[in-house]
């Protein structure tokens, strides 16, 4: 029989990073002195982004090639390979869940992060690192960065974003040639300089066969500008305005969730609610919303009852027959 066991969040949280915390003391006391200091230029230009300008991506850049040249032969990778039978990054299948894996286990821990702590205390940090993880793992496997001279980026001039040294031709033979070029190397050349952006669309686009549409619609546009402002940081209520904020949140929210209901993909409604609290937000959400009852709304429990009195679950496939079962209780 299978016992529940309570745990504790906050003291397991706890727990957790003075693990990470230990495990990464024993992992770095054996690095020499060049390693370490290559770490620490890597931890500063993480910092260092701040937006999607320039600035940000000659960053990332710099930081994709500390990490899968610089820094490959001391990347835990162990630690990404724990629970399977694999010794390689190329057997891998790569996915979404596979991305945040290689995030979590290899790169927040060689930096000395502990993945749940960094994500909600410097949520930047984290977003960086998960957005360059597949590029880092393209350059781990196909070795497509090319270093000359101890160099490998061009030197722009103006405002235009720096570039790094790519080779095409090593990735042809893992995909269609003619499709591969057409979307990222129009001249067919064996090798260019790319961008961090252009790098990372490539990444995904052999790794996980993501192919990056011409031009975002209008609505994705501006959902993409508000997630990536909220992402960098900006996850609360600013004193100033604060009621305005709030009723703009409140009608962009029940105006994207009618976008979904008229676009019949109950998913975004289904998973709105199911990350809607936590556990330690859920209480004080279900006494504000019993709190309603003195305004005559009620909640009410998603079953109903037959005449033998036995509980039936409310499933519905669209918004008629979910009302319909609703009206039934």
């Amino acid at each position: 029989m299978n016992k529940k066991i309570n745990v504790d969040t906050e003291t397991f949280n706890k727990v957790s990073n003075l693990i990470d915390k230990e495990q990464h003391e024993n992992f770095t006391k054996n690095l020499n002195a060049d390693v370490k200091k290559k770490l620490d230029e890597t931890d500063k230009l993480i910092l260092k982004v701040e937006s999607n300008s320039i600035e940000n991506e000659n960053s990332n850049l710099h930081i994709i090639k500390n990490l899968s040249v610089d820094l490959k032969e001391n990347l835990p990778l162990n630690r990404f390979y724990e629970g399977t039978n694999f010794k390689s990054l190329k057997e891998f299948e790569f996915k979404n869940s596979l991305m945040l894996k290689f995030t979590n286990k290899t790169l927040c821990f060689l930096m000395g992060k502990n993945a749940d702590s960094i994500q909600s205390e410097n949520p930047l940090y984290f977003r960086t690192l998960r957005d360059i993880a597949p590029s880092v793992i393209l350059n781990l496997i196909y070795d497509v960065i090319i270093i000359k001279d101890n160099n490998c980026f061009n030197n722009p001039v103006g405002r235009k974003p720096k570039m790094i040294n790519f080779n095409f031709k090593k990735l042809w033979k893992y995909t269609n040639q003619n499709d591969f070029n057409s979307k990222f190397n129009k001249e067919g050349k064996d090798t260019d300089y790319i961008t961090a952006e252009t790098f990372n669309d490539i990444a995904k686009f052999i790794l996980m066969k993501v192919e990056k549409a011409e031009a975002d619609v209008p609505l994705l546009t501006k959902l993409n500008s508000v997630n990536s402002y909220v992402e960098a940081g900006n996850n609360y209520f600013s004193d100033a305005q604060q009621m305005e904020q709030i009723e703009a949140s409140k009608e962009c929210i029940f105006n994207l969730l009618s976008v979904a209901n008229n676009s019949t993909k109950y998913d975004v409604l289904i998973e709105t609610l199911i990350h809607l609290t936590d556990e330690n937000t859920f209480d004080e959400f279900k006494q504000h919303i019993q709190s309603l009852s003195n305004q005559n709304v009620k909640m009410y429990q998603a079953v109903k009852f037959d005449k033998t009195n036995k509980a039936k679950y409310i499933q519905a496939e669209t918004t008629d027959t979910f009302l319909k079962q609703l009206k039934a209780v």
